[in-house]
């Protein structure tokens, strides 16, 4: 049949052929997909699909219910489409591309606008790809799409942005330089096909993009503009656009806004040659040396394409079974040899032309040593899969537990789905089943799955082992400068006709998957909006909420065993830390076939209370629960796993002091301010002493008087959930805890007036980066006045912090301010990471903290109450889905408070709180120079940083002039608003005008150095206690 043509008079021309199930719009300004959108049963939401007259390619989604609405457009160009002499280009151009349009030239007009319309944004840039996206309150959708399609149109790649973006994109290079994914990610791509764009350096720095190009004279930001002008192209353009408004609405405004993008045809590109080509750089090994304390092993195979034969999922087969931890599993063999803590194998799309099929093996030291029996009993497995053939039951049970996963699939976050979706459209699924063609495996093709299994030969893969026990190192990769060694695997390891070993055998038939799905879906339900107590009494309490919303066939149970054993000691904590541990590793076979069938379980320790939380369908979640209580109750610790763990829990343990500048100094946050708190070195001292008989006797204590505070959300009836706590009781028999005995933290107060300043150096002598947390104690998180004051002003400088930070100042590329609350206490913290010293810092925030009074002050009435309207909605947001709603009540019944209408309560308070209020709060309890300053930050130091100062140095030298500048900027009461104001920009100015080296800390800093010492001259916070009495909460059968 010939195609439908398209009326010449359209000049832009919709496409010379009308695609086929496309028809043309009325006004002929775009063409509809006409065929209807293959969605879940569960899926609520209304679907279309245009194509615009440039090609660009848009999926819309209409969700009534809605409060957020989103819009992620992903092009098809990434690093691939890195030239040779400017690598980074392409993620160089995600970062620039945000600053400024010239219909929007101010360079933070977009991180406004969604700052004030409780709205965020980010992209990311992979190898054929980069993708955009946002979220903003839906009635704000039209003019942030506005802003959106202009980066795409006319973005201005501000030549004042240029220099201070190409330092964020080499500050990102610089945070990624000491992680170990990173580092292992980049030695693969290394030890590509030099031919092959996978093999370049993708990041970027100021090396690539800068001085590299100056010597040769580019201009980086001219090629840059060349660049875009030459790739960003609308037919390589996919959008997802969500919102409230009507399809006809969301389609006008698409249409309207991103018709204007060029198509300027640009071809995909595929390149030419292989990644791994054979007996090149296939059937090679990477010996790598990490900078973290973990022994790894990989496995990586080239395989055929995933988009072709999406419904066979050959490659889903394959790893279903590598990666299973169930019965004659290559992970139940490598345990008991001791070899191993952990498996998991899965299929990944690197590119259009490179499909990949990774085995990860987390290996005890001992497997280290015998890493290669390791590669051979994987590859054992795998000759056996291909031995006894495609199982036709085995496919049959995938295929069920997908479908299953699709009839029930929730919703997500709208800024997660259209990013994904937008992903999607590019992979070239049949339109009718974008959203269904992850999970539909309909079609059984042995054929295929036994030419995918024929792909994972040793001969035809990369191993990576990486370990800092390995030695002989004779290279070292150029950008993360990883020692490492290449070279052939051992040629023993192919063998034609390996023998199979007998613990190696296909997994049983899966018992947990569900049969029942029964919801009792009931019309015109009002849903609560929190749980009801349905029992109370010394030994246990269990809070309850059927499901009146989502009607899924899933649950969420928790079990809070509360005891003081856990805290008691170090000891305790590590004895805890290691029952736990040993207890999930041998639960792990049981608990892997519930996790295939949609029903999770965990194990963990909050304050003085061991968790064990399930969720999932409900159909088997009791017989599980009962399986977890009674393996608990009587576990009998195998030696071998338990020397396996104890050595996997002290390289954690280890492995903390590595972690990034920024989380060490959340860290020693907490461990200032809680009132027991641990450390990593008390730790590792408890640890060293305990042996397998200490934890054996020490477990069953825990069980022996405690109190059981039980959590049962979701599709589960009453008479059931009480039926599960009672058997959980019976199971246990504990003996009643007094509730005086029940411990709840608390927090240290900071005095008013006071400044403290803690340093640590970071563990990492490679790490460049320091941080510092720095925290303003503002109040107990009980106090409404405090508390909402507090969030108004987060919300105000949210945006301005980063943009001033981050965007200008260019201080690194992770900052980040928030309300931090904790029991007791509430207060603004700021988190920085960056290469300058700590102490510079710590100047640059006071001194934005100093500016930002005036942020406050200029502000329009109108400006005010749009940010305070951005934060109601933020609080006020839509549950968007069973987890979600069922996790704000676990919260508020976890932090001791039980506040669950804490969000609706604040938002009507904030409704009456002035500017005047705010800035009242902000000269007291924020102003760095406020005479009532509540001050603690920690400093985490980089040794290699260039203009470190010391404490000593700050708090003694210069003080003549510390004492002159307080006399002259200390606020007086007597003095007028206006010279108040000319002090504050007299010491913004000064501080702006001082180099690096000369900033000091003030004399009016107190140095901690004994954390114990400090906190045993602090007074405390309250304790949590509960909002209302408990019988509030008490359904109304209780009280019969």
């Amino acid at each position: 049949m010939a195609p439908n043509i398209i009326a010449s008079d359209n000049s832009d021309g919709i496409l010379n052929e009308l695609p086929q199930d496309f028809i043309i719009s009325k006004d002929k300004s775009y063409i509809v997909f006409n065929k209807e959108i293959e969605k879940s049963s569960n899926d609520d939401r209304s679907y279309r699909i245009i194509r615009l007259s440039n090609e660009l390619e848009a999926l819309i989604i209409h969700d009534a219910e809605a409060d957020k609405a989103a819009a992620s457009l992903d092009v098809n160009i990434g690093s691939y489409h890195d030239p040779d002499n400017l690598l980074g280009l392409a993620h160089y151009c995600e970062h620039l591309l945000f600053m400024g349009t010239e219909k929007y030239p101010k360079e933070n007009d977009y991180s406004e606008f969604l700052n004030k319309h409780n709205g965020s944004y980010n992209a990311y840039t992979y190898t054929e790809n980069t993708n955009y996206y946002f979220e903003v309150g839906h009635e704000h959708l039209e003019p942030a799409l506005d802003r959106f399609a202009q980066f795409f149109i006319s973005p201005l790649f501000n030549a004042d942005c240029t220099d201070r973006e190409l330092k964020a994109v080499d500050s990102e290079y610089k945070g990624y330089l000491q992680n170990d994914d990173w580092r292992l990610y980049q030695l693969q791509k290394f030890n590509s096909n030099p031919k092959h764009p996978l093999s370049k350096f993708s990041v970027g720095n100021l090396e690539t993009l800068k001085e590299l190009p100056t010597k040769e004279g580019i201009d980086t930001r001219d090629e840059l503009i060349k660049w875009y002008e030459k790739y960003y192209s609308a037919n390589l353009m996919k959008l997802c656009v969500l919102g409230s408004d009507s399809l006809e609405q969301l389609t006008e405004w698409v249409v309207e806004k991103f018709s204007d993008i060029k198509n300027k045809n640009v071809a995909p590109l595929i390149p030419v040659e292989i990644p791994l080509r054979k007996d090149v750089e296939l059937s090679k090994q990477i010996l790598a040396k990490p900078v973290k304390d973990n022994h790894t092993l990989a496995v990586y195979f080239p395989i055929p394409s995933l988009r072709e034969n999406y419904k066979t999922k050959a490659a889903y087969y394959a790893t279903h079974l590598i990666g299973h931890e169930g019965t004659g599993s290559i992970c139940s063999l490598l345990k008991k040899k001791g070899w191993i803590t952990s498996i998991y194998a899965e299929p990944d799309e690197i590119s259009v032309d490179f499909h990949m099929l990774t085995i990860n093996v987390y290996l005890t030291e001992d497997g280290l040593e015998h890493y290669e029996d390791v590669l051979e009993i994987i590859f054992q497995y795998i000759e056996m899969l291909r031995r006894e053939g495609p199982q036709e039951w085995i496919f049959n049970e995938i295929s069920s537990l997908n479908q299953i996963t699709w009839r029930f699939l929730e919703k997500s976050w709208e800024s997660s789905y259209v990013c994904m979706l937008s992903n999607r459209l590019r992979q070239t699924y049949p339109h009718n089943e974008i959203l269904s063609a992850p999970y539909i495996s309909c079609e059984y093709e042995p054929k295929l799955i036994t030419e995918m299994l024929d792909c994972l030969r040793i001969e035809n893969c990369v191993v990576t082992l990486a370990s800092r026990l390995l030695s002989g190192f004779d290279k070292k990769e150029r950008w993360f400068n990883a020692e490492y060694k290449y070279e052939p695997i051992n040629e023993n390891l192919i063998k034609v006709n390996p023998i199979i070993h007998p613990d190696l055998k296909l997994c049983p038939p899966n018992e947990f998957i569900p049969t029942n799905f029964t919801v009792n879906k009931l019309d015109n339900v009002t849903p609560k909006t929190r749980p009801d107590i349905i029992s109370d009494n010394d030994l246990s309490r269990v809070w309850y909420k059927k499901d009146d919303k989502w009607w899924i066939p899933k649950v969420r149970i928790e079990f809070a065993f509360k005891t003081p054993l856990i805290r008691l000691t170090p000891f305790n904590l590590v004895k805890t830390a290691l029952y736990y541990h040993v207890f999930d590793d041998a639960f792990a076979e049981e608990a892997y076939d519930a996790s295939l069938a949609g029903l999770y379980y965990s194990i963990y320790t909050v304050e003085d209370s061991l968790r064990i939380n399930v969720s999932g369908y409900n159909d088997k979640a009791s017989i599980l629960v009962e399986l977890i209580m009674k393996r608990m109750k009587d576990l009998v610790i195998n030696p071998e796993r338990f020397k396996v763990l104890k050595e996997r829990l002290k390289r954690d343990y280890n492995n903390r002091k590595l972690y990034s500048p920024n989380t060490l100094a959340s860290i020693y946050d907490s461990q200032l301010f809680n009132e027991t708190y641990y450390t990593t070195e008390e730790s590792l001292s408890a640890l060293e002493d305990i042996n397998i008989e200490d934890v054996q006797s020490f477990y069953p204590e825990l069980f022996k008087q405690m109190f059981i505070e039980a959590q049962v959300f979701g599709n589960m009836e009453k008479d059931e959930a009480m039926k599960m706590v009672k058997m959980v009781e019976e199971i246990f028999k504990p003996k009643v805890l007094e509730k005086s005995r029940i411990h709840r933290g608390r927090n240290v107060r900071l005095p008013k007036g006071k400044k403290y300043v803690y340093q640590r150096d970071v563990h990492d002598k490679d790490e460049l980066n320091s941080a510092i947390e720095y925290y303003l104690q503002c109040g107990d998180n009980k106090d409404k006045y405090a508390r909402n004051r507090l969030q108004i002003i987060a919300q105000v400088i949210e945006e301005a912090t980063f943009d001033h930070l981050r965007t200008k100042e260019q201080l690194g590329y992770s900052v980040f301010s928030y309300v931090s609350s904790s029991v007791g206490e509430i207060g603004l913290l700021i988190n920085l990471q960056s290469e300058r010293d700590s102490v510079y810092l710590e100047n640059r925030v006071e001194a934005f903290l100093i500016k930002a009074q005036s942020i406050i002050e200029e502000m329009s009435e109108e400006e005010y109450q749009k940010q305070k309207k951005s934060l109601i909605d933020n609080l006020l947001e839509k549950e968007k889905n069973l987890w979600h709603e069922t996790s704000k009540y676990a919260n508020h019944i976890t932090n001791d408070y039980y506040d669950f209408n804490i969000d609706i309560d604040d938002s009507e308070e904030i409704k009456t709180i002035t500017k005047d209020d705010v800035l009242e709060f902000y000269k007291i309890n924020i102003h760095p120079k406020s005479p009532k300053i509540r001050k603690a930050s920690i400093h985490v130091r980089s040794l290699k940083c260039t203009d470190n100062n010391s404490v000593d140095k700050a708090t003694t030298t210069d003080s003549k002039e510390n004492d002159k500048s307080e006399e002259k900027e200390n606020i007086d009461n007597d003095e007028s608003k206006e010279k108040d104001q000319e002090d504050e920009e007299n010491t913004y100015a000064k501080l702006e005008r001082l180099k690096p080296e000369n900033y000091i800390l003030s004399e009016d800093n107190i140095i901690i150095t004994d954390i114990s010492d400090f906190k045993n001259r602090m007074c405390l916070g309250p304790t949590a206690t509960p909002v209302v009495p408990l019988k509030t909460y008490y359904n109304e059968e209780m009280f019969n």
